[in-house]
């Protein structure tokens, strides 16, 4: 617009230029320099989206033109309403930089407030003049000009023209320097409008990379066009080899699966694919969907995985377990309902030859071996949680341990194994719950015998510790690796090898957890080849200490 004026200015000048006595000329002269003064503001303005840089081209610009002492704009802050001063060039300007005055303060709070400009002949003379700005510089105001910079009718800031090296402004000042604030509007409002939408990307950019899922873009052909950092980190591939690739011909991606997806979300049908894949062996189970997006404003296909390998472990634990407890519950319930039925059979045919009584002890052995494992099913999450009642009673330690032992004893005479156990002199009562703690000493007792080879020995004892009840119990098995001692008290862990002898993976942690239910501590000592000693400490009441 500028330009063309300008060039239609320059023609009606050639035309009247031998027409006319030289004060016309003198004035078509100044108006094509006003033009070319507001082109070349017009260029700077549009040169960057940069704001300060855009500022500070312009007032070197104003400043040159008007031949002032120094120039300025303040813009007034949303949050507060207060006036800043963003960028000023001159004398004193660095100071004046980030200075700030209340709304309606000054000459510049004045022309804010009303939204009109004014010429001041001499600023010290004018009542509306604050010389806060002036007193702390040292800079000494005379004449200024003040015009708005408005958006729709609204005043966002003020540009100031300050002490003219002529003494005083000429009369067309304000109306050139009013041009120069309503370019300046259009290219400050430019400005913010990019910043927000600058600011809007890397909100999203930064929500893109940092989520914790997969996030791949795809074209409509299924080419690669982003991924985020979990999606390199998962597929082992940086952004530059996978943008532009076909995502579906990826090793471990299903041809077929992808390209029908794709071809889904071409026909326009609302295209959602769910699915499981392993990019690597030993990668994250991913379950993943497919949707169609808009993408920078062309049509894309989002691809958003989610990792649900925990959730998978978790099933396949579960299924674990299952198995575990049907195969710990059947074996039990087989020994009782085989004796059962041999005890049947000695009643009704009067077979004397049958040993009644060595079968009663084992379906009894069997039946407490299931209610054990019943009991600790139901109590484990109870005393995880601090939720079980302990019903202490004053227990004597040797009476606990022959109790164990009557418990077990059948089990492992019938294993070949060798039995020794016995608490020292000296050990005073103990108060604890005393099925928790027999079922404790129970299931160390079961997993000795379990993991002690035929003809090996079996001891359980207590004595005395510094306040406290020290309970072991020790084999001659293989030990344990030193890597699994900690985890074995974990639940759902068996410290033997897969394949090996089954459990439910129960039965430690919940020794741990009715042990410290007592305020006591539990712990295995081990070495491979040389058999294994499970010990837990017990308090004994203070006035037995």
């Amino acid at each position: 617009m500028v330009t063309s004026e300008l060039s239609n200015c320059y023609t009606q000048w050639k035309d009247v230029r031998d027409k006319t006595g030289g004060r016309t000329v003198e004035a078509m002269e100044k108006r094509l320099q006003e033009l070319a003064f507001l082109n070349e503001t017009s260029h700077i303005l549009t040169s960057t989206l940069d704001l300060d840089s855009v500022l500070r081209s312009l007032m070197n610009q104003v400043r040159e033109y008007f031949q002032v002492e120094a120039t300025s704009v303040a813009l007034v802050e949303e949050e507060t309403g207060e006036i800043v001063f963003r960028v000023a060039v001159g004398d004193a300007a660095d100071e004046v930089i980030g200075m700030r005055m209340k709304p309606g303060q000054g000459i510049v709070g004045w022309v804010v407030e009303t939204g009109e400009p004014v010429l001041v002949s001499d600023a010290h003379e004018d009542e509306r003049f604050h010389s806060g700005i002036d007193d702390t510089t040292g800079f000494h105001t005379d004449a200024m000009i003040a015009v708005p910079i408005k958006v729709e009718d609204r005043t966002i800031g003020v540009i100031e023209v300050l002490n003219p090296q002529a003494g005083a402004f000429g009369p067309d000042a304000t109306r050139l320097l009013l041009s120069v604030g309503d370019l300046a509007a259009i290219a400050i409002n430019n400005a913010a409008l990019y910043e927000r939408v600058r600011r809007a990307e890397c909100r999203y950019e930064s929500l893109f990379d940092e989520i914790e899922d997969p996030i791949v873009i795809l074209g409509f052909e299924g080419q690669v066009l982003d991924l985020n950092k979990r999606a390199q980190e998962i597929l082992q591939r940086s952004r530059e080899d996978l943008v532009g690739s076909s995502f579906f011909l990826l090793p471990g991606i299903s041809v077929n699966e992808y390209q029908a997806a794709i071809e889904k979300v071409q026909r326009g049908e609302k295209a959602e694919l769910e699915t499981r894949l392993r990019p690597r062996q030993d990668g994250p189970v991913l379950e993943v969907r497919m949707a169609r997006i808009n993408y920078g404003g062309r049509v894309a296909i989002q691809w958003l995985g989610h990792d649900i390998s925990e959730q998978v472990a978790l099933e396949q634990m579960r299924d674990d377990l299952m198995q575990m407890i049907i195969h710990d519950l059947r074996s039990p319930l087989g020994s009782i309902m085989s004796s059962l039925q041999l005890i049947r059979t000695a009643f009704v045919e009067r077979d004397e030859t049958l040993p009644v009584m060595d079968l009663m002890r084992i379906a009894l052995s069997s039946g407490q071996r299931l209610n054990r494992l019943i009991e600790t099913l139901l109590d484990q999450g109870r005393l995880e949680s601090g939720e079980f009642e302990l019903d202490r009673e004053q227990v004597n330690v040797e009476s606990l341990l022959e109790e164990a032992a009557d418990q077990l004893r059948p089990m492992i005479l019938k294993r070949g194994r060798e039995f020794r156990f016995g608490a020292a002199p000296g050990v005073p009562p103990i108060e604890i719950d005393h099925d928790l703690i027999l079922r404790v000493l129970a299931n160390l007792l079961e997993n000795a015998v379990k993991f002690t080879p035929k003809g090996g020995t079996i001891t359980m004892t207590a004595e005395p510790s510094d306040g406290e009840v020290l309970f072991t119990v020790s084999d001659t098995g293989r030990g344990i690796p030193q890597e699994r001692q900690e985890m074995i008290f974990d639940r759902f862990v068996r410290f033997a090898d897969k394949g090996d002898t089954r459990g439910s993976g129960l039965g430690l942690a919940f020794c741990k957890s009715a042990v410290e239910a007592h305020g006591g501590e539990i712990w295995v000592e081990s070495e491979i080849g040389e058999g294994s000693e499970f010990k837990f400490l017990l308090p004994i009441p203070d006035g037995d200490a």
